[in-house]
């Protein structure tokens, strides 16, 4: 397999992140040839990290689209970027994988999709929660029937942000919905794939306690009924005072015909049964992680694997809930998922 090329849209953050995995994990698989970003402290930094020339940084992306023939774009910059970054590589020849969200609105990620459709260029997104051993073992539990028929899943994500900063950058606590934004569009899509299911309908509610660090609604309750008769329910709360479950450590029920199954944080899996004892045990380990499994997807993809799981085309059905718990909240009327996919 001959390493892939890639031109990398985000040097710092959650991209530096990325160039460290792919530096020190994917270097039999991976080159970075060329770096994008406005910071230009952040590309001389990398620069040295990755032996890179004058000739292979960039402030402007499209600049760095226009130049560099890589084989793929990795994109990891703030959500507004995504899309003009993505359609920009793409329009290059690139096949991207980018950070989730997608974008930072439904027009532009319909945008990428519709580019990726038009270029027949592989385009995946980052679901990092997916790919975690507990995980991993509950869809084995659906799929193999051990429990029977599924009937609904419980998800809870509680972190205490209830001091201003304290979830990671300010601009959080300021913004509107960042609950949904930036916390949520991971556990819808951990609703979809723990259910099996495509969201049909979804309606709920979201507000913001008194003694909140937002701006906006920091908590909210949503309910859903997926397209194969699973029903979810999702509580948010990023004002949580007492039990918590914020991130790799959310909570997740699911409600079978012949138990119940339940996880939290670490692999340990409990499985429940009426007039039985409580069933114990470690989910078994997969190869890689979160990211980690998602750019080794990816990368065989590129070789002519399987699409990724995550590719754009299904994950815009977990962007498109986020967009209708806002309207939702806003407006109080349940939302029909078709009605925001009918001109794609």
């Amino acid at each position: 397999m001959a390493i892939k090329t890639c031109l990398m849209i985000g040097g710092s953050g959650m991209a530096g992140g990325w160039i460290n995995r792919l530096v020190n994990e994917f270097s039999d698989q991976v080159k970075i040839i060329g770096l994008a970003d406005i910071q230009q402290k952040v590309l001389d930094q990398q620069a040295e990290t990755l032996g890179l020339g004058k000739d292979q940084l960039f402030t402007d992306f499209n600049q760095a689209c226009a130049t560099v023939k890589a084989d793929f774009c990795g994109v990891a910059t703030p959500p507004p970027f995504h899309s003009p970054a993505t359609i920009a590589a793409m329009e290059n020849g690139m096949p991207v994988i980018c950070e989730k969200p997608i974008a930072d609105t439904l027009e532009a990620a319909k945008a990428m999709v519709r580019t990726s459709r038009e270029t027949n260029l592989p385009c995946a997104i980052i679901q990092n929660y997916r790919y975690a051993a507990n995980k991993q073992e509950l869809v084995r539990i659906r799929e193999e029937g051990r429990l029977g028929r599924l009937q609904h899943v419980f998800s809870r994500y509680a972190c205490d942000y209830r001091r201003p900063g304290s979830w990671g950058k300010a601009w959080r606590h300021d913004m509107d919905f960042s609950l949904l934004f930036e916390g949520s569009v991971h556990h819808f899509d951990m609703l979809r794939f723990l259910s099996g299911g495509d969201c049909e309908t979804l309606t709920g509610f979201g507000w913001n306690p008194e003694w909140s660090s937002f701006k906006h609604f920091s908590s909210g309750y949503y309910l859903m009924k997926m397209n194969n008769g699973v029903h979810a329910c999702y509580e948010g709360n990023s004002s949580a005072a007492g039990i918590t479950n914020c991130w790799n450590s959310e909570y997740y029920r699911l409600e079978f015909e012949e138990g119940t199954v339940e996880i939290s944080g670490g692999n340990q899996i409990k499985i429940y049964r009426v007039g039985q004892e409580t069933e114990t045990y470690e989910a078994p380990s997969i190869e890689r992680l979160a990211h980690g499994y998602l750019f080794d997807e990816f990368i065989g993809w590129l070789d002519g694997g399987k699409p990724s799981a995550t590719q754009i085309s299904d994950n815009i059905k977990s962007f498109i809930m986020v967009i209708a718990a806002m309207e939702t909240t806003d407006d109080g009327s349940p939302k029909q998922m078709a009605e925001y996919l009918k001109d794609l």
